[in-house]
C-alpha cells in the first residue's frame, strides 16, 4: 500500500509502499479514503512527546479517518465488510496512522459514516468534535449567557461556536480580523481581533465579565489573561496542558478552572447524529493529496489553520 512516513523525528517524510497492516483484536482494516490533520500530526513526527508513548518507525502519522472496512479483526460484531466509518484511530503507539491507503483502527473509535457527508468531511470530525464535545460539556453554556471563545476559527472553534450558540448563548470570538466572518458564519454574535489588545477592549464591551472562556490557543499567560474576564462563579476551559499552569491564579478570582480532553470516542454517535440533523456543520477543509503531507503537517504546526486540513488518500 502506499503511505506517508517518516523515518526520524523532524525529518520531512515520503509516500512509499508497506505492507498492508492486519487487523488484530478489536480492529478493522480499513480502505482509507481521506484522513484528517490534527495538532498531534506534528508533534507526533517532531518527536516532541516520544518520551511519554512508543514510537515505530517507519512512522505513519494520522488518527482521524474516513473510510471501508475492509476486512474484520478477531472479536469484532459491530461492523462487517463494506460499511463506510468515520472516527478516531487510538493506539497504545504512534505510527500506524490514517496517512495510507489502509490502517487498522480499534472498533472502539469508530461509527459509521453519515451518508450525507463525503469521506473528506467526515476525516474532518471525529478528533476535533470530540475535543469540542469536551469543551461544551466543561463550559455548559446556558440560554443567555456570554461565552468568550478564543481560537473560534480552527476546527475544534468551529464546532465549539456551533454548539454553544444551539444552546442559546452568545459567543463572542477572538479570532483574527482574516477570520472574522468565518467566526460569525458558524455562530459567533460578535468577534475581537486578537492582535489589537482584545482584553482591553473585551473588558470595554463586558464590565461585568463573561460567564464562561473556553481557550483553545493559548499558553498559561495568554490563558490567564483571558480569565481575568470571567466573573465569579464562571469557568474557565482549555484542552491545552500548558494552560493548566494558570489554574491557582484562576481558581483565587473565584472562577473554575477545567480541563478538556477529547470526549470519549463512544460520542461520535452524537457527532453523527448532529451532522445528519444539520446541528453541525463542518468546517471548511483544505485538501492535500498524500505527496502533500509534510505541506499539511507544516501548515498544522505553524498555527492559525482557518477549519480543517485533510489528507485525500483515494
Amino acid at each position: 500500500m502506499r503511505a506517508f512516513a517518516v523515518d526520524s523525528f523532524g525529518s520531512a517524510g515520503s509516500v512509499r509502499e508497506l505492507p498492508v497492516p492486519d487487523p488484530g483484536e478489536g480492529e478493522v482494516l480499513v480502505r482509507v479514503h481521506a484522513a484528517g490533520v490534527n495538532v498531534m500530526d506534528p508533534i507526533y513526527t517532531g518527536g516532541w512527546i516520544k518520551d511519554y508513548m512508543e514510537h515505530r518507525f517507519p512512522l505513519v502519522p494520522g488518527i482521524d479517518v474516513s473510510g471501508v472496512v475492509e476486512a474484520i479483526g478477531p472479536g469484532v460484531t459491530a461492523f462487517k465488510v463494506g460499511d463506510e466509518v468515520f472516527g478516531v484511530s487510538s493506539k497504545p503507539f504512534v505510527g500506524g496512522g490514517t496517512f495510507a491507503e489502509f490502517a487498522t483502527v480499534p472498533v472502539s473509535g469508530l461509527a459509521r459514516k453519515p451518508a450525507n457527508l463525503s469521506h473528506a468531511e467526515a476525516a474532518a470530525l471525529p478528533h476535533v468534535a470530540l475535543t469540542a464535545v469536551a469543551a461544551i460539556d466543561a463550559a455548559d453554556p446556558q440560554g443567555g449567557q456570554v461565552i468568550l471563545l478564543v481560537g473560534a476559527a480552527g476546527g475544534v472553534g468551529s464546532i465549539v461556536s456551533q454548539l454553544a450558540s444551539a444552546r442559546g448563548a452568545k459567543v463572542v470570538a477572538v479570532t483574527s480580523e482574516a477570520s472574522a466572518e468565518h467566526a460569525r458564519a458558524l455562530g459567533a454574535a460578535e468577534t475581537v481581533d486578537y492582535a489589537k489588545d482584545a482584553v482591553a477592549e473585551l473588558k470595554k464591551r463586558y464590565p461585568d465579565g463573561v460567564d464562561a472562556l473556553i481557550d483553545l490557543h493559548s499558553d498559561a499567560e495568554a490563558f490567564a489573561g483571558y480569565a481575568e474576564l470571567v466573573r465569579k462563579g464562571g469557568v474557565a476551559v482549555s484542552p491545552r496542558g500548558p494552560a493548566g499552569a494558570a489554574a491557582p491564579s484562576i481558581e483565587e478570582r473565584g472562577a473554575r478552572f477545567a480541563a478538556a480532553n477529547r470526549a470519549a470516542s463512544e460520542r461520535l454517535g452524537e457527532v453523527a447524529d448532529a451532522v445528519s440533523t444539520g446541528r453541525i456543520r463542518v468546517p471548511p477543509i483544505k485538501t492535500f493529496s498524500l505527496e502533500e503531507a509534510p505541506a499539511a503537517i507544516s501548515e498544522m504546526a505553524n498555527g492559525h489553520v482557518r477549519g480543517k486540513l485533510v489528507i485525500a488518500v483515494r
